[in-house]
């Protein structure tokens, strides 16, 4: 998978000489198209409902990925008992690293900034699941205009990674798409 990588607030700095960031950039570039392929064919195969885009997909291979190199799936930011902000979790956390995915509709992306930004600046997230430099994984071109617009109004190190799926054959594979492989990668 072709990698770009945007930094924001110094995000590539604080995190080159992280053994973490190593990792889970390894863990990226890695990703093929079968592998995504796999694991959605995999909801079918294990009688789970088949979800319609490729977001359900795609988690499941960075889940089998990161979880045995000892990143924290969903890590919850706030403390159970605070009834509105209960639900808020990144979707993973390692050495002060968090990490957010998001392949499905481009209004999810001034969300994922979001929640990057409260772990890495909010004293009410859980100790545990406060971060000092977020990354946010998008597709390419979901992230073009989004990027743009929230450098401005975000406070925390961060490096963007735009993932693109350019030169992959379509595939009828995510029902609903409409394009095949739009919410693969678009």
């Amino acid at each position: 998978m072709r990698v770009r990588v945007f930094d924001f607030r110094h995000g590539g700095e604080i995190l080159e000489r992280r053994p973490a960031w190593v990792e889970l950039y390894e863990v990226v570039s890695g990703i093929e198209r079968d592998d995504i392929l796999t694991a959605h064919s995999s909801f079918s195969e294990e009688g789970r409902r088949v979800p319609a885009g490729g977001q359900t997909a795609i988690n499941k291979v960075f889940r089998d990925r990161l979880i045995p190199l000892g990143w924290r799936p969903e890590p919850r930011l706030f403390p159970f008992d605070e009834r509105g902000l209960r639900k808020w979790k990144m979707d993973f956390i390692k050495a002060d690293i968090g990490v957010e995915i998001s392949f499905n509709h481009a209004e999810a992306i001034p969300w994922t900034f979001t929640r990057l930004n409260i772990a890495g600046e909010s004293d009410r997230v859980l100790e545990d699941s406060r971060i000092d430099v977020g990354v946010a994984i998008f597709a390419t071109d979901g992230l073009k205009v989004w990027s743009s617009m929230m450098k401005p109004i975000m406070p925390i190190p961060m490096l963007v990674v735009g993932l693109d799926a350019e030169g992959w054959p379509a595939t009828e594979l995510f029902r609903g798409t409409g394009k095949g492989s739009r919410t693969l990668l678009e």
